[in-house]
């Protein structure tokens, strides 16, 4: 265990959720674990647990020493979700330990106190785990954007005027050569797949991007000045099904979508990006070369 994953100073009562950080592979799991039964012993506590990824109660006992509390034994998750315990973040806990852990390191590239964070906890609140991975898919692609191109220059919540009721974009990246807006989405997926959270399997993925495209980009068009270029970022859970979803809809031509989006980056998170970037207008392959240095950054350890 690292100084940075520290167990917690009390024993854990029944109901909590953790993280198991063991020096022994037998104690090893990657799910979130729920605490079912507490076995005192003195001076020292152990614990039955139940894992939530495979759905079944662990065979060992655990010792309080091999836990952290999860997600707030994620240093950088816990200064996100302040000091007082907010809904959602126990399905959050839930995930896989090598997620949060990156999801932890990814957070180094927010300012909590600067940054317009509020919206990612209002949407954990309501403690969907779609709602939950568009947060952190939002999260993945501020990084990398920040990696290359510094705090300054790629700013959160691009309000496109100064309407109290104006929508906003996610992401802005400002720089020398380009303004570029940046709304980020995922295709419509089924919400679990079987062993595990936060991630899902392309069925249909075009309804949401067309209800993007038209309800956001759609203002945005008419409200931006010509120089600035409008970029759809579609994340990607399941990389292969959902990009030939995707890849179909374009085929199928139901509209110039060069008339809302100047161009779309798609990426896979929680693991290898794998950006790739198309352009539709001549604002989007303008900025190609941004996108695809994407790639040069290196992945968080």
């Amino acid at each position: 265990m690292t100084s940075e994953f520290e167990p917690a100073d009390e024993p854990y009562d029944v109901g909590d959720i953790v993280h198991i950080y063991a020096p022994e592979p037998e104690f090893e799991h990657r799910f979130g674990c729920e605490v079912v039964e507490v076995h005192p012993d003195g001076e020292s506590t152990s614990y039955t647990l139940y894992a939530h990824g495979i759905q079944r109660v662990l065979d060992a006992t655990h010792p309080h020493e091999y836990l952290i509390p999860s997600p707030r034994g994620y240093p950088n998750i816990a200064e996100l979700l302040g000091e007082t315990r907010i809904d959602g973040e126990e399905l959050l806990g839930k995930f896989k330990r090598p997620d949060l852990k990156i999801i932890n390191k990814y957070l180094t590239a927010v300012d909590v106190d600067s940054d317009p964070t509020k919206d990612w906890l209002r949407e954990i609140e309501k403690g969907d785990v779609n709602r939950i991975n568009s947060v952190f898919a939002e999260l993945y692609l501020l990084y990398y954007l920040r990696e290359l191109y510094g705090t300054e220059q790629v700013s959160m919540n691009a309000e496109l005027s100064d309407d109290r009721d104006s929508k906003d974009f996610d992401l802005r990246l400002n720089t020398d050569d380009q303004d570029i807006w940046i709304e980020v989405t995922k295709p419509d997926h089924a919400e679990v797949l079987e062993g595990g959270f936060g991630f899902g399997m392309g069925k249909r993925t075009t309804n949401s991007i067309d209800r993007k495209l038209k309800n956001k980009f759609g203002p945005a068009r008419d409200a931006v000045s010509d120089d600035v270029t409008l970029v759809l970022a579609v994340y990607q859970e399941e990389e292969m099904m959902q990009g030939f979803e995707i890849g179909r809809w374009l085929d199928e031509d139901y509209y110039d979508v060069g008339d809302f989006s100047d161009g779309w980056v798609t990426f896979t998170y929680l693991g290898e990006p794998d950006f790739e970037y198309g352009a539709f207008t001549e604002n989007g392959a303008r900025c190609a070369e941004e996108f695809e240095a994407l790639t040069e950054v290196g992945e968080p350890q």
